[in-house]
């Protein structure tokens, strides 16, 4: 793949949560749980932008703070529980001309920079790939997983 557009780093942080309240700016090891997707992105070299969308102008102002991009969603595509990354990622993406883009959920706080960097070169490697996801072995029985 050429690297002649921009690869993005896209981090979402829905100010909504249901379970915990803020999580995505509350702290950890002194920094807000977002701060680690954004330093991960900043130092894997890969993202010539990183971009935080949020529904929450406070979130905007920290995400700016730790050197991330903010872009303000509107609550009709605010990365609602239920629905598709497809909502927000389009919204985010909208005008902007890229070869590839990365979604670094706040959520993953201990994703570390070379998670990121073999990600990416297995993408590479894995032409014409469209797309890559994470995943890890569980340590139970999958019918134990669901209710």
């Amino acid at each position: 793949m050429p690297l002649d557009k921009t690869i993005i780093a896209l981090i979402p942080a829905r100010s909504g949560s249901k379970r915990v309240a803020n999580k995505n700016i509350r702290p950890l090891g002194g920094k807000p749980l977002m701060a680690w997707s954004i330093k991960a992105a900043q130092d894997s070299g890969i993202f010539e932008r990183i971009l935080v969308s949020s529904d929450s102008l406070e979130y905007g102002e920290i995400a700016r703070s730790y050197g991330a991009e903010f872009l303000h969603c509107p609550l009709a595509v605010a990365h609602k529980d239920d629905d598709a990354d497809i909502l927000w990622v389009k919204h985010a993406l909208q005008g902007m001309e890229y070869n590839a883009f990365a979604i670094l959920r706040p959520t993953s706080p201990f994703r570390t920079v070379e998670t990121i960097r073999r990600a990416w070169d297995t993408f590479l490697a894995e032409q014409p790939a469209d797309s890559l996801r994470a995943v890890e072995k569980v340590k139970q029985h999958p019918g134990k997983m669901w209710v």
